[in-house]
């Protein structure tokens, strides 16, 4: 998955460790801000406690559900099955033959001539990846693909949730574009060659070899996910949940940089417009949490549900200041009156949201804060 978070390092380095000191002492972990999901999957796959794993957007729900909600593997006799009836769909759609075609003329000499050509053939096309982003981010090979197989789910939920999971981590494979959905490669000489590499991708083989590897892994005990806005959880936490809060510190909505996960998640077809084919404003989740206007209200009521709630917290943010304009500082001073706090800095890169050339990198140095966090007021304080 390509994905700005820094999750699956932290867990190697300081947040591997509190998990592993503290969650013995919890009945459930709570992922706010799940994302990619590393964090909520790790949990739920080597400790024996049950996980909810939420986050605004749909398509981080998709990816948790592959995993969260089997305790046993998938017998993976099915996937086999399921792919033969996704080729012979695509087999018999009326535009197979037409995106076949262009996926043949793929080459760097004709690059420009090829991409418009895809891009003016899936404008008009009644399937969402294939008039969204068929031309763009994905060939129109690789986005019919991804909408044959998002229609025709298994109907079995364990393998529906695996396929589902899938799709949407080979869609973020396949996705020609610079680390995140913001903007596709142009066909030019110097992005041309990263185009054709993303585009010569087997979609359908990837699809059927992550079923094989999703059907492997399953959770201890059996959790859910959810979609939802994370203050609006704080309100169901208990004082036995640890719960893990890891929030937007960019100043722009991350739902820019995911919309071709959440088109997919969603299903349905959408207008886009712009150089990074965005749906309209109305239809991206926005956080409270990536606006200055808002941002330091979001984290102090979220701070006083988990008081509320007396429930244990890990809480990551960077230690310096971040374009939502709340510092790593103001984090401190509203958490300072109301918990005991164990601390520790761990060294990270964090996205920079795209970056350019001239003047910011794509990822830069950064000092983490890594915060394990108990109410005052509880009377057991636990020690990461």
């Amino acid at each position: 998955m390509k994905y700005m978070g820094s999750k699956r390092n932290m867990l190697t380095n300081g947040l591997g460790q509190i998990l592993n000191d503290n969650i013995c002492n919890y009945d459930r972990f709570v992922d706010l801000f799940a994302g990619s999901t590393a964090v909520a999957c790790h949990v739920a796959e080597n400790y024996d406690v049950e996980v909810l794993s939420n986050d605004l957007q749909s398509y981080s729900a998709a990816l948790a559900e592959g995993i969260l909600t089997r305790t046993v593997p998938s017998q993976a006799d099915w996937v086999e099955t399921w792919i033969a009836k996704i080729e012979n769909a695509l087999r018999k759609n009326y535009l197979f033959r037409d995106v076949t075609e262009i996926q043949s003329l793929l080459n760097m000499e004709k690059l420009g001539k090829t991409v418009l050509a895809a891009r003016n053939f899936c404008e008009a096309s009644e399937f969402s990846m294939v008039s969204a982003y068929g031309g763009y981010y994905l060939s129109p090979l690789q986005a019919l693909i991804l909408d044959i197989c998002r229609s025709n789910l298994p109907k079995n939920p364990d393998h529906k949730s695996i396929a589902f999971s899938a799709i949407i981590q080979v869609a973020s494979i396949c996705c020609a574009s610079p680390g995140h959905t913001a903007q596709p490669f142009k066909p030019n000489d110097t992005a041309g060659p990263y185009i054709l590499e993303a585009w010569s991708k087997d979609a359908l083989a990837y699809i059927r070899s992550r079923c094989l590897s999703i059907s492997l892994r399953h959770a201890k005990k059996k959790g859910s996910a959810i979609v939802l806005d994370a203050n609006s959880v704080t309100p169901n936490l208990k004082q036995s949940d640890l719960v893990f809060v890891d929030p937007p510190y960019s100043g722009v909505h991350y739902s820019r940089f995911y919309h071709v996960l959440e088109t997919l998640a969603r299903g349905k077809k959408t207008d886009v417009s712009g150089s990074g084919r965005y749906p309209p404003y109305t239809e991206r989740p926005t956080s409270n949490y990536s606006m200055r206007t808002t941002s330091h209200e979001a984290m102090q009521q979220l701070l006083i549900g988990l008081e509320f709630a007396e429930c244990g917290a890990i809480l990551t943010y960077p230690a310096g200041s971040t374009s939502n304009g709340l510092s790593g500082e103001d984090v401190l001073d509203l958490i300072s009156d109301s918990f005991e706090i164990n601390y520790a800095n761990v060294k990270g890169r964090f996205s920079t949201l795209g970056g350019n050339k001239k003047n910011r990198k794509a990822r830069v140095a950064s000092k983490e804060m890594l915060l394990f966090l108990q109410p005052k007021r509880k009377s057991v304080l636990l020690i990461a």
